[in-house]
């Protein structure tokens, strides 16, 4: 009887401090407001990409929303390339525009491949919708030199990913 005893209170015990280990609770997703640019490519010669990702809960038509990547060459106020992007982005995907003579590695995942000028480290890019501008890198009319930022959040010659907390793009571009 006393063994028995024993044996239900270490029982008892261990599932008691093990509890905690067997219980692991998945935090929510934040869920973003809108699109935006969660990686960008500069690599060297056209070895570049925009990747965008929708985490607002539900698929968008790129299409019917009018999305467009617009890049701004060396300070310029207009732009200079615009990328009409097309289909469905499904929540939680991504949505790849490369550059036509990238690597194989990138236009193998690309979901829009171009034929247009592609940007260097110190050119804006905008992700745009029929409701305004989505994100930007950089900044529109100001030219800075080869890069914006330095080390490793440089843009050139670089790939630049959000962090996983990010929920949503910068819409200001100045």
């Amino acid at each position: 009887m006393l063994r028995k005893r024993f044996w239900l209170r270490l029982l008892a015990l261990t599932a008691l401090f093990s509890l905690p280990f067997l219980i692991n609770p998945t935090p929510a997703r934040a869920v973003a407001t809108s699109l935006f640019i969660s990686e960008y490519i500069e690599g060297s010669a056209n070895n570049k990409a925009i990747e965008i990702y929708n985490g607002t809960g539900t698929a968008v038509d790129l299409s019917a929303n009018n999305y467009q990547l617009e890049f701004y060459f060396n300070g310029s106020t207009s732009a200079l390339t615009t990328i009409n992007l097309t289909g469905s982005l499904a929540d939680g995907d991504v949505y790849v525009v490369a550059d036509n003579d990238a690597v194989a590695n990138i236009l193998n995942v690309a979901d829009l491949i171009s034929t247009a000028s592609f940007f260097n480290g110190d050119d804006t890019i905008i992700l745009r919708n029929s409701s305004g501008i989505v994100d930007v890198i950089g900044q529109l009319g100001v030219d800075p030199g080869s890069q914006w930022c330095t080390g490793d959040a440089s843009t050139q010659n670089n790939t630049i990913h959000r962090m996983d907390t990010v929920c949503g793009g910068d819409s200001n571009e100045t």
